[in-house]
């Protein structure tokens, strides 16, 4: 696989997410919808022919069963098909931060973090075990925190389903799953059910309470060995405070017998909710920023079940000198040049085919290393940054948009011989962005400004002039000024009139207008007799 690889003809292949055993996941674009999705491909040359068919076999139910699966912690499945010899599954693309991430960097979690993971993995075991899919390889790296709270639960490609009709997926000798995070019975071959998950679900809670998984080793056989055998470790031990019943739970969960154990997610999730419960305040103090700036915080749904919605009151206006701060800064190394031509002819292929997503998306990777630097208000980077500014338009991301035309600006001003028609059109942009994204007070503001700075370089009734202040005068109306709207229309229809005579064919859609507006604007008091 490579990068620009074409898929069905309809998906592009943009860069790896990851390997393995079994094939590859590609981040690409649907080009019919223009959007980003995740292609996991199971590859012919990396499994050995014996063990193929039962390979594509499991692959192709990892499709069939991800996607009968209708639960907000399980990717959409949105397409499955064959590439050359490869067969491949077209996935939702999940943005935030795997819980094996989040431990390397914070090592153990708050107690209410670590509850509210749990409970939403529950909750996507409770409904894939009542379709009889046992997952049988949950582990951190399966698990991941989105920008809303909301927990996913990735690759159910080793998972069995349990009718006695359908065949053991499991090669011989070969054990699926993850030594730290297997069950006892799951280590022995032995038959697989819904409480290995629940295991699994120990395992994982134990490492983010701890920061370790309970068992190490030097080999898979040795952590197996351990499983099998060792007594079970108590969270208590590693870290003081712990609740009660959290540490009671937990090791119910890592029982060797099955029977032991929790009898479902369920019982599980019902445990875990109310541990999950914090104030917003606490919440806030437990959030973690994660590399795009975006904080995760898996207690949100607890406040907020179906998402944060937009405040009663309207947003501030968007502020463009606001730092968020990183985990981990990244350490890419910009560009060159020739390097910048050859992604700009890319982004004006997409362009041109009406992918402005992808296309903003290519040129903002490609700028983003020189962002950083001295080098955002070189002549190139200038010109790269307003293309990159306009595709946001074009694509809808106005609120990408706006910040990306207020920084131009006074990098624009800066230049030796600044061009002034270049900086009056960004200033106009970002006002119409403004609009777009609810802030029309701020766009008028701006927009008079621009009116105001236009004027001392043109004649007031310069035709050049007409268009902003017809749009000045509809905002205006907008905002519900009419009488305003109406005095700044007839201002306008007088130099209009001086300028092209009184039968232009713009002065008379301007009359319509007024008329309208005429109609809308309250009726003036009658005089008191």
């Amino acid at each position: 696989m490579r990068a620009q690889e074409r898929v069905a003809d309809r998906y592009e292949l943009t860069y790896p997410l990851g390997h393995g055993g079994m094939g590859e996941v590609w981040g690409g674009f649907d080009e019919k919808l223009d959007r980003p999705v995740a292609i996991k491909f199971l590859r012919k040359l990396t499994i050995p022919e014996i063990e193929r068919n039962n390979a594509v076999e499991r692959f192709m139910r990892e499709a069939r069963v991800t996607a009968r699966l209708d639960h907000p912690g399980v990717p959409s499945v949105h397409d499955v098909g064959h590439h050359g010899d490869d067969v491949y599954i077209v996935m939702q693309l999940v943005p935030g931060l795997l819980l094996s991430d989040l431990i390397a960097e914070r090592g153990r979690l708050a107690v209410p973090w670590a509850a509210a993971i749990g409970a939403q993995i529950c909750s996507v075991l409770a409904v894939a075990h009542a379709a009889s899919l046992v997952h049988r390889d949950l582990k951190p790296q399966n698990l991941m925190v989105t920008p809303t709270g909301s927990v996913k639960v990735l690759d159910f490609g080793v998972a069995a389903l349990l009718g006695p009709d359908v065949p053991r997926l499991t090669a011989t000798a070969h054990t699926l799953g993850t030594p730290t995070y297997m069950a006892p019975e799951q280590a022995l071959n032995s038959a697989v059910g819904p409480r290995a998950d629940l295991y699994a679900l120990g395992c994982v809670l134990f490492e983010l309470l701890t920061g370790e998984p309970p068992y190490r080793a030097d080999s898979a056989l040795g952590l197996l060995h351990r499983h099998m055998n060792d007594p079970i470790p108590s969270v208590s031990d590693h870290r003081a405070g712990m609740p009660d019943g959290l540490v009671r739970l937990v090791g119910r969960l890592l029982a060797k017998d099955p029977q032991d154990r929790p009898g479902s997610a369920a019982e599980v999730y019902e445990a875990l909710a109310p541990l999950g419960v914090v104030e917003a305040g606490l919440a806030d103090d437990l959030a973690v920023t994660v590399a795009d700036g975006q904080s995760v915080d898996p207690t949100m749904p607890q406040r907020y079940p179906f998402g944060p919605l937009p405040p009663r009151t309207p947003p501030a206006p968007t502020r463009v000198d606001i730092v968020r701060p990183r985990l981990a800064p990244e350490v890419v190394e910009p560009l060159s040049l020739d390097e910048l031509t050859e992604v700009e002819e890319r982004v004006w292929e997409l362009a041109e085919e009406e992918r402005f997503t992808q296309a903003a998306a290519l040129l903002e990777s490609a700028l983003r290393p020189v962002l950083k630097g001295h080098a955002v208000k070189q002549p190139r980077i200038l010109e790269l940054r307003l293309h990159l500014a306009n595709l946001y338009v074009l694509a809808g991301a106005f609120r990408q948009a706006l910040p990306a035309f207020q920084r131009l600006i006074p990098d624009l001003k800066e230049r030796p011989v600044p061009d002034r028609e270049l900086i009056w059109q960004c200033r106009q942009q970002a006002a119409m962005c403004q609009i777009e994204v609810g802030e029309a007070p701020a766009a008028l503001f701006a927009l008079r400004a621009l009116l105001d700075d236009e004027q001392q370089a043109v004649a007031p009734d310069s035709p050049e002039l007409f268009a902003l202040r017809h749009q000045i005068a509809m905002l205006t109306g907008g905002i519900g000024d009419v009488t305003g709207a109406q005095r700044q229309l007839e201002g306008l229809i007088v130099d209009m009139r001086a300028r092209w005579g009184p039968d232009a064919v713009a002065i008379e859609e301007i009359r319509q207008l007024l008329d309208r507006l005429g109609q809308t604007a309250e009726p003036a008091e009658e005089p008191d007799e």
